[in-house]
């Protein structure tokens, strides 16, 4: 399993409880994850708490359709992906937490070499750009 670590200072102005909100709001946090989403749609659970969701999303190597679940936590959200892209089965599981005046996510990645190498270098390049488009969107 590969590991990765992203964290952004919440910008002066933005509360903790305003950045927990915009996590817990999950069609906020599949447009943030996804910026090249094509559809998204309600699979199973409650979307204050645990939904699951069926996304279609275009990446680098073409469209791609995979199971997100997200889950509210008091202090954020956790996300597991469940991808079959055509070279193997890929899971990331992501943590986001606001702590210490920081948007922090620990991800971890399960897949085969190829593409736990692909997915990590995929988060460590998107994902801060990712938390500071779920941080604007807090402050509206």
């Amino acid at each position: 399993m590969s590991t990765t670590n992203v964290s952004t200072a919440i910008p002066a102005g933005l509360t903790e409880d305003q950045v927990i909100a915009a996590l817990h709001n999950h069609e906020l946090m599949i447009k943030t994850l996804c910026p090249a989403l094509i559809s998204h749609e309600f699979e199973s659970g409650d979307p204050t708490g645990q939904a699951s969701y069926m996304v279609t999303d275009k990446k680098p190597i073409g469209q791609t359709t995979y199971k997100l679940t997200l889950t509210n936590v008091p202090s954020g959200v956790d996300s597991l992906v469940n991808a079959k892209p055509p070279v193997g089965t890929l899971t990331i599981s992501g943590k986001w937490r606001v702590v210490d005046g920081k948007l922090v996510e620990d991800v971890e990645i399960d897949g085969n070499f190829m593409m736990k190498k692909m997915a990590k270098g995929n988060v460590e390049k998107t994902h801060p750009e990712q938390h500071g488009k779920l941080l604007e969107a807090a402050s509206a």
